[in-house]
C-alpha cells in the first residue's frame, strides 16, 4: 500500500514538474513562437538586404564611370 502512495506521489510530481518547470509546455509553445517570428524576420530582412545591394550596385554602375 505504502509502494503505491509512494509511487503515486513521485509520478505526480514528476507531471507536475513536466506541466509547470523549466522544461514546460509552455515554455516550448513560447519558444515555438519565437522561432516562427524571427523566421518571418530573417525572410523580411533578406529581402531588404537583397534590394539595398541591387541598388548599390546600380550606383556603383552609375557612378563608376564618372571615376
Amino acid at each position: 500500500m505504502i509502494f503505491w502512495i509512494f509511487l503515486v506521489v513521485i509520478g505526480a510530481i514528476y507531471l507536475g514538474n513536466m506541466l509547470f518547470g523549466q522544461y514546460s509546455l509552455d515554455t516550448m509553445l513560447s519558444l515555438e513562437k519565437t522561432k516562427e517570428e524571427l523566421n518571418k524576420k530573417i525572410i523580411l530582412l533578406k529581402e531588404q538586404n537583397a534590394k539595398a545591394q541591387k541598388d548599390y550596385f546600380e550606383l556603383q554602375g552609375l557612378y563608376s564611370n564618372e571615376n
